[in-house]
């Protein structure tokens, strides 16, 4: 089971991301000014992020749940306005105060209670991203980017379930390398996972210019495939 630990220390990489690529712009130094991305072309990169999160509330917290109402709220009124960059920062704080809940024992992310991660990763992150995918006027980063949570949730799953560890930064490539030096993947399965790593890389750092929808469906493909051989793998292994 995913425990409490691991689904918070992926809650604070929301927060982290949302905040990340976002300046003050105050003109004229009178209190009056606003958010804006760093750069024009950090944009789709902040709504493929808020995309992510509001997926991650979904899951963990319900669909029903105050905490994905009042995000859809947000992300509903940042569209509509242009303010992506505020939706993105309101959001950062409604996990943060969700966080706090978890942390208080007032409340429990319904995952830990239910499905395993990589049940999650297989069929509920994957199934928003075919949502996503499905829909024309979504950016390519934003399933692909949701693609790429799915991957390092099960991989990390994983590495958690086989008690391996992980030296340096945790990461897609870090985890998919202990497993392979533990003989759960093989020399192919360990190229696909950097491929697709490395267009989860081009979405999550704003390199868009190569991402198209022709593109982010591959990734649903190619991470759907990967799950299935992982389980396998798993299960031979155990």
């Amino acid at each position: 089971m995913e425990s409490t630990k691991q689904i918070l220390t992926w809650a604070d990489t929301h927060v982290k991301a949302l905040n990340s690529s976002i300046n003050w712009r105050d003109p004229l130094n009178e209190d009056s000014g606003f958010w804006e991305a760093s750069n024009p072309r950090e944009t789709s990169k902040i709504r493929a992020r808020t995309n992510a999160a509001l997926a991650f509330l979904e899951r963990f917290t319900g669909s029903d749940s105050r905490w994905t109402q009042a995000a859809h709220g947000e992300f509903e009124s940042g569209w509509k306005l242009g303010v992506m960059e505020h939706c993105a920062l309101a959001i950062a704080d409604i996990i943060i105060e969700w966080i706090a809940g978890v942390d208080s024992g007032q409340v429990k992310p319904r995952i830990a209670e239910t499905l395993g991660a990589r049940a999650v990763a297989s069929t509920d992150l994957m199934e928003q991203v075919r949502v996503l995918n499905s829909d024309q006027n979504v950016t390519p980063a934003a399933p692909i980017v949701l693609s790429g949570a799915a991957l390092e949730i099960a991989l990390r799953s994983a590495v958690d379930e086989l008690e391996l560890s992980v030296s340096g930064q945790p990461s897609i490539t870090a985890y998919a390398r202990e497993l392979r030096s533990a003989d759960v993947l093989g020399k192919q399965e360990m190229k696909d996972v950097e491929q697709m790593a490395g267009v989860r890389n081009q979405a999550a750092h704003g390199e868009h210019d190569t991402l198209s929808p022709e593109r982010a469906g591959l990734m649903e493909q190619q991470v759907n495939l990967f799950l299935k051989i992982l389980e396998d793998a798993l299960e031979k292994s155990a």
